[in-house]
């Protein structure tokens, strides 16, 4: 009965099946063999040895045929007279039997194939997430204990709508060619009669969005790290022309909780192929094809900045407004750096005021992996810009200490200052409450222990002053 409906499904039922051939004639790509073996394979009745080559989806059994993987059904099976395991592939009618050791070969061909026996090898436990047709759940092989994420489609879904269906294909075959460290890593997908089963890599920790919970702001060392992984992975995506157009910090999850060495980018249900799009989508842009792709590219590497600016700043901006006026240069954002403390370095300013403004000057996420943000020498060395200060100085004001720097300026350098009044929406920040400023007037001077000053007009820090005698007063007079 169930070997009935194995081959109901593999045959006609199949949700995969596209009334394509199982045997071709050519291969579309030139064909560079990954694994080249000998096998036995049925053929009329009796086993004979022959050489066979494998690349991608694709297995060559001659100079004119090959076999085109991409959902074909795969079965491991037992030759009933040698004992010999071996896998046969089938699809609409035909099919194709390999004997030999095949454990190699199976983790090539399983990524492009679909299986029947999901109940058989693994087991399901509590449900991860849930979205519009599919259940997430944690799975565990009944051998190996190896834990998977699964996702669960409803099949009657998938066939009754068109969307979901074109939906769910494209993000398949896109995620069938990913290999990178931190993308999502697909193994399998398997099909029953209701529903079909594709198997992921189980990520233990959180997402990028619970950081700002308490809305802390992450050290720059600590966005490094996070980001650089992000920059290699998106650029990856492009050099195979797959652009995310997702790239947010509700899908970004690090592989294990609290490590940010190791963010894992997710949510490719949305994203594009070069190779799919038509000269004729997207008409409002009223671009050619080169124009989609520098947009789509665009779009990636200024969701990453976004990226780096909640985290930098702690603050979750709305995310599709944020990218809306970023496309426009209109991204307000910068404006949060002037408060962080400790201030950003040079490079990692320098970095974030190229993505946000490039504009006529496109850069890539594979040219601003050479930034020298990147380099973890060089990365928190101090800005050399002059310093502004938001206030006035009275005579006792005028020797002071950074205390970031631990440098003096002299009395002659002090006059030379320039100074800038703070109006009454200025907030000054004193250790002391007592000290506080007479709101009473238009302007008003800051408190004698601390003031807040910007670097640059970009960043600020504190000053402590120092008591000095009346004969450093004398002089300044």
């Amino acid at each position: 009965m169930i070997k009935q409906q194995l081959l109901q499904i593999c045959s006609v039922d199949s949700f995969f099946n596209n009334h394509t051939s199982l045997f071709q004639k050519s291969c579309p790509d030139p064909f560079i063999a990954q694994y080249s073996s000998e096998f036995q394979i049925s053929h009329q009745n009796r086993l004979i040895i022959k050489q066979l080559s494998i690349c991608q989806n694709f297995i060559k059994l001659g100079e004119d045929k090959y076999i085109n993987l991409t959902d074909v059904c795969m079965q491991k099976i037992v030759h009933p007279k040698t004992g010999l395991f071996g896998v046969r592939l089938s699809k609409n009618g035909a099919s194709f039997e390999m004997f030999g050791q095949l454990d190699e070969w199976i983790n090539l061909i399983k990524k492009h194939t679909i299986q029947l026996d999901f109940g058989q090898k693994y087991q399901l436990f509590n449900k991860l997430g849930e979205g519009y047709s599919t259940i997430v759940y944690r799975a565990k092989n009944k051998v190996s204990k190896q834990e998977f994420a699964v996702k669960v489609f409803d099949k009657k879904r998938l066939l009754t709508n068109n969307y979901e269906s074109k939906k769910f294909l494209k993000e398949l075959k896109i995620i069938r060619q990913l290999e990178h460290p931190n993308l999502l890593h697909f193994y399998e997908i398997f099909e029953s009669n209701n529903h079909i089963y594709m198997l992921e890599e189980y990520l233990k920790g959180q997402k990028l969005s619970q950081f700002f919970q308490n809305s802390q702001p992450l050290k720059e060392e600590q966005v490094l790290i996070v980001m650089k992984p992000l920059f290699q992975a998106v650029q990856y995506l492009h050099d195979l022309k797959i652009y995310h157009k997702q790239i947010c910090t509700s899908n970004v999850i690090l592989k294990q909780k609290d490590d940010l060495s190791n963010p894992c980018l997710i949510g490719l249900t949305h994203a594009e192929q070069h190779t799919n799009l038509e000269q004729d989508d997207y008409q409002y842009l009223q671009v050619n094809v080169e124009k989609q792709r520098q947009y789509y590219i665009k779009l990636d590497v200024l969701a990453l900045g976004i990226v780096m600016h909640n985290l930098l700043t702690g603050n979750q901006m709305h995310f599709d407004q944020a990218l809306g006026d970023a496309l426009m240069n209109k991204f307000q954002g910068t404006t949060d750096f002037q408060f962080l403390d400790p201030p950003l370095s040079d490079q990692c300013f320098d970095f974030l005021t190229i993505i946000f403004n490039q504009g006529s000057k496109f850069r890539t996420c594979q040219q601003l992996l050479q930034h020298p943000f990147f380099d973890r020498e060089n990365q928190m060395s101090n800005r050399n810009i002059p310093i502004q200060f938001l206030g006035t100085l009275n005579q006792n004001q005028a020797m002071f200490r950074i205390s970031s720097k631990q440098t003096q300026m002299s009395p002659k350098v002090a006059k030379e200052v320039k100074v800038i009044p703070i109006r009454k929406q200025f907030n000054i920040i004193s250790k002391s409450p007592q000290e506080k400023p007479n709101l009473n007037s238009d302007y008003f001077e800051p408190p004698k222990t601390h003031l807040m000053f910007r670097r640059g007009s970009r960043q600020k820090r504190t000053l402590n002053f120092n008591n000095h005698n009346e004969q450093s007063n004398d002089s300044i007079n």
